[in-house]
C-alpha cells in the first residue's frame, strides 16, 4: 500500500500534468490511496480535475478509519509538519510494508526517524524506470518538466544529473 501526501500528486497530476505516472504506479500497487487531509489540500484546477478522475475510476482511493490518536501522537512530536503529511505518517505507522509518499524534507526526515518506508514523486520515476515501465527518454523528459516547475528536486545531489541532459 502506497500513501500518497498532496504536494507528489500536485507536482504529478498538475504542474507536470502526467497522470499516466499514477496509471502506472497502480500497475505495481493497486492499493493507493489518499488520507481525507490530502484530498482536502489539493486545490488547483488540472491537479484536482485529474485526482477526481482517479477517485472516481478507483485507482486512488480515499484511506477510511484514519487513526486520531496516531495523528495527535505525531503531530505533538512533530508540530511543525503539516496535517497532511501528519495523516500520511500516522496511516503508514504501524502498517508493515506500506509506503509514504512524501516530497517534504521535513516530512521525509520525520518518516525516518520513526522508521517510516517514504519515497517521493522522484523516486516513483526511477522505479518505474528501473523496472523497464518507463524508458530512459521518458524518464528524461519528465525530469525536465520537474526541473522547470516549481517544485525543486536536486538531480545532481541525488546522483541524476544526467536525466536533465
Amino acid at each position: 500500500m502506497k500513501i500518497f501526501n498532496a504536494s507528489p500528486l500536485i507536482l504529478i497530476l498538475g504542474e507536470i500534468n502526467e497522470p499516466d505516472i499514477i496509471e502506472k504506479l497502480s500497475s505495481l500497487d493497486p492499493d493507493l490511496f489518499i488520507p481525507k487531509k490530502v484530498n482536502e489540500e489539493i486545490k488547483s484546477d488540472l491537479s484536482r480535475e485529474n485526482l477526481n478522475n482517479f477517485l472516481k475510476s478507483g485507482i486512488l482511493k480515499i484511506l477510511e478509519n484514519e487513526s486520531t490518536e496516531d495523528f495527535q501522537t505525531l503531530k505533538n512530536r512533530f508540530p511543525t509538519i503539516d496535517d497532511g503529511e501528519l495523516s500520511v505518517m500516522s496511516a503508514v505507522y504501524h502498517s508493515n510494508g506500506s509506503v509514504a509518499i512524501i516530497d517534504e524534507k521535513k516530512g521525509r526526515n520525520a518518516c525516518n526517524k520513526l522508521n517510516i518506508n517514504v519515497i517521493g514523486a522522484f523516486n516513483i520515476l526511477v522505479e518505474l524506470y528501473n523496472l523497464g515501465i518507463i524508458d530512459k527518454q521518458r524518464l528524461c523528459s519528465t525530469c525536465r518538466k520537474i526541473d522547470k516547475s516549481a517544485f525543486r528536486i536536486n538531480f545532481k545531489k541525488l546522483g541524476y544529473e544526467w536525466v536533465l541532459k
